[in-house]
């Protein structure tokens, strides 16, 4: 499990490198994702171990949206007054 996750997290740093180092215009774990996609396919798909990480980081994954979802909820309380600019 530990070399699938590590391997995840390297291409996501290899996408993270090339979207900086290049200037593009699309986030780096998008292009570490794409790429990860190709070496997939060349390899003729995810080892046993990839997909068994792959399935348990999926079951999970909704616990990674409480933070998002709170981080909004408090910026939308904060921000409530301030959505219109004020003429004058």
């Amino acid at each position: 499990m530990l070399s699938a996750l590590s391997a995840l997290l390297v291409f996501q740093l290899i996408g993270e490198v090339l979207a900086r180092s290049l200037g593009l215009p699309i986030p780096g774990p998008v292009i570490g994702m794409i790429l990860l996609f190709v070496t997939l396919l060349v390899r003729g798909g995810p080892g046993e171990e990839l997909q068994t990480t792959s399935q348990n980081l999926l079951q999970h994954l909704s616990l990674l949206f409480v933070l998002a979802g709170t981080g909004i909820i408090l910026e939308t309380s904060v921000g409530r007054g301030r959505w219109c600019a004020r003429a004058g």
